[in-house]
């Protein structure tokens, strides 16, 4: 259940996915979308209180981006979590009041962006049940047009 991606889409992602699509260590899910109509989104980023800078590339890392590893596995997800692509997407959510609800707002550490998963930017899976979008960011992936949202 999983897509077979041409080697010239896998070079445009991160190094680190890049590496492990061409090895086939893993692969997209067969859900994900290349081409499709942007989504509204949002999404929580590292801010504090009284920072209100723009939103970069460095507020989409993944993961394996950012060298974490997931705090707590969601329950029925592989214990290889190194071999799930979902790790090295980005997630955010079709609603608002889930993101606030799940990264406990308001939330002194973290603020709310929103704006438009774009297949410009990488391939995305939708999960219509709760809402959830992971999306596979290119390397050079454009998210200026996520913006923070105003208290």
């Amino acid at each position: 259940q999983y897509m077979q991606i041409d080697e010239n889409l896998c070079m445009k992602f991160p190094e680190v996915l890049k590496q492990k699509l061409l090895k086939r260590e893993i692969e997209l899910p067969d859900l994900v979308q290349i081409e499709y109509e942007p989504i509204l989104t949002y999404r929580a980023v590292q801010r504090n209180e009284d920072d209100y800078s723009p939103i970069t590339r460095e507020d989409f890392k993944s993961y394996f981006e950012l060298g974490k590893t997931p705090k707590k596995r969601p329950r029925g997800t592989s214990e290889d979590f190194l071999s799930d692509p979902h790790y090295y997407g980005v997630s955010s959510f079709m609603n608002k009041e889930l993101v606030e609800m799940k990264m406990k707002f308001p939330n002194p550490k973290k603020k709310m962006a929103s704006g438009y998963v774009h297949m410009e930017g990488g391939p995305q899976e939708t999960k219509l049940e709760n809402g959830h979008v992971c999306w596979w960011l290119y390397k050079e992936a454009d998210v200026s047009g996520f913006k923070l949202e105003k208290e």
